[in-house]
């Protein structure tokens, strides 16, 4: 039999202990079975560990500090300050990230793998652009608030900083089909939910428009993912995708599915609102395009075995556990569902 295992984190283990621990029960229950693990990952340290497993030499660049400040919970208010969060993203740059670049590029690698998945901004990229050497007639590092008036964007020189280096920027996969500008757009999405005067969100669209009209970008599912920034990146070259697509494509994973009997996904927590996240959605897509069953497993899962068909999924098992379950106890809890699908 052969078993493909692709699991986000579990417990205190990444992907790819997740997926090694996983494989120990696997063979435990028929030595015979060929197991293959592959790490997939949405973003932050866990992509760039997935990717050094794979044996990708990319350079991984993030945001640095509190650029990473967690506002999709509470978009209202400011958890540091009594003060309307809408404020801070309309000023919040991405200056730092395009700093960040900028040193990764100074070595000239092959690759660098932008990753957004956890950056909070609203500026289209324009901050990013700024830190690579793209001038305006408006402050690019100001945010979105800055670029009102802005008629004239000269590129070439953050072109040059890229050189021949391919971009890849990562974006959370439920941001892939996000447009930048108008009803459905990155200001009315937020600013709607914020109760934002519509007068303010008016003219916040109105600067992002003026920012892809001069970037010569038409808008297009993607642009509005990570605070427009993906518009900055695509206008540089840069391929969009997610961290479990990215790592897939790296891995050859569909190949290797089709040679599978079947695939396990898993993830810490299971349920109808995250669906186990990024990951378990990456394997249960190609686990559909392949024709072969994918079963799941999860520290916790709260759904029906109804809904889980509607995810893509056989049947989801619930190992239990602290939060910390650490690999012993992981190949251990999953015996038994490594039983029910071995032979």
């Amino acid at each position: 039999m052969r078993v493909l295992i692709c699991t986000d984190s579990i417990g205190a283990l990444a992907s790819a202990d997740a997926g090694a621990a996983l494989g120990r029960a696997f063979r435990a229950a028929a030595p015979a079975t060929q197991v293959a693990v592959v790490p997939l990952a949405s973003g932050g340290d866990a992509l760039g560990a997935a990717l050094g497993v794979l044996g990708d030499d990319a350079v991984v660049v993030r945001a640095p500090g509190d650029a990473h400040r967690d506002i999709h919970g509470d978009i209202h208010r400011d958890a540091d300050r009594d003060a309307p969060a809408w404020e801070h993203l309309v000023h919040a740059s991405s200056a730092g990230l395009g700093e960040a670049l900028l040193r990764a590029l100074a070595d000239a690698p092959a690759r660098v793998v932008v990753d957004l998945t956890a950056l909070v901004t609203h500026d289209g990229g324009a901050g990013l652009l700024h830190a690579l050497g793209a001038r305006a007639d408006v402050a690019l590092d100001a945010g979105a608030a800055g670029l009102t008036g802005l008629s004239r964007l000269e590129l070439g020189p953050a072109r040059d900083a890229v050189g021949p280096t391919e971009l890849v920027a990562v974006v959370a996969a439920a941001e892939l089909g996000d447009l930048l500008l108008g009803l459905r757009g990155l200001t009315a999405r937020r600013g709607h939910a914020a109760g934002v005067d519509p007068a303010a969100l008016l003219a916040t669209d109105a600067a992002l428009g003026a920012l892809a009209s001069a970037l010569g970008q038409a808008d297009a599912p993607g642009l509005g993912a990570a605070g427009g920034c993906v518009l900055a990146l695509a206008a540089l070259g840069a391929e969009v995708t997610s961290g479990p697509a990215l790592c897939a494509q790296v891995a050859g994973l569909e190949r290797t599915a089709g040679l599978a009997d079947v695939l396990v996904t898993g993830a810490d927590t299971l349920d109808f609102a995250t669906r186990g996240g990024d990951v378990v959605a990456e394997v249960a897509a190609t686990a559909g395009r392949v024709l072969r069953p994918c079963v799941a497993v999860a520290r916790r899962v709260d759904v029906s075995a109804r809904e889980l068909r509607t995810f893509g999924l056989e049947v989801a098992y619930e190992l239990g556990g602290e939060p910390d379950l650490d690999a012993d106890g992981l190949t251990a809890r999953a015996g038994g569902v490594a039983s029910s699908w071995t032979w």
